[in-house]
């Protein structure tokens, strides 16, 4: 079968957005955060962190979301941008903090899609000497 060219990139295209995740897409309202300083955090473990993460993004793990920005004195109208590995936990996270009353949270979705949305690389930390 030939197809005509344009059709067949339409046909590409349109397979590939369906096979897309669905939070690879980062929303302008949260890069827009991320320049307006933010507080970043990723909500993966620290073992995930450690193997690279946003720059200047801080670790807390989501199931302890509430604890760790209330142990560092964030208020629930301070901006923050929460994200993980495919946006699942970072969304957990939102919830929490939005039902408890932090109404600037986002869900900025995966690390992956992040980055590349802001044009940054992944900062891996050197390893610590014992």
């Amino acid at each position: 079968m030939n197809l005509n060219p344009a059709l067949a990139v339409f046909v590409m295209a349109f397979s590939m957005a369906c096979h897309s995740e669905p939070n690879d897409t980062i929303s302008p309202e949260v890069l827009s955060a991320i320049t307006h300083q933010a507080l970043i955090v990723d909500v993966r473990t620290p073992e995930e962190f450690a193997d690279g993460h946003y720059p200047g993004a801080i670790n807390i793990p989501h199931e302890t979301i509430l604890e760790g920005l209330n142990q560092l004195g964030v208020t629930a109208d301070t901006s923050v941008i929460l994200y993980c590995r495919s946006g699942n936990r970072s969304g957990q996270a939102e919830q929490v903090l939005r039902e408890k009353g932090f109404t600037e949270a986002r869900n900025a979705g995966g690390l992956k899609a992040l980055l590349s949305a802001a044009g940054e690389q992944a900062v891996i930390p050197a390893p610590t000497s014992h």
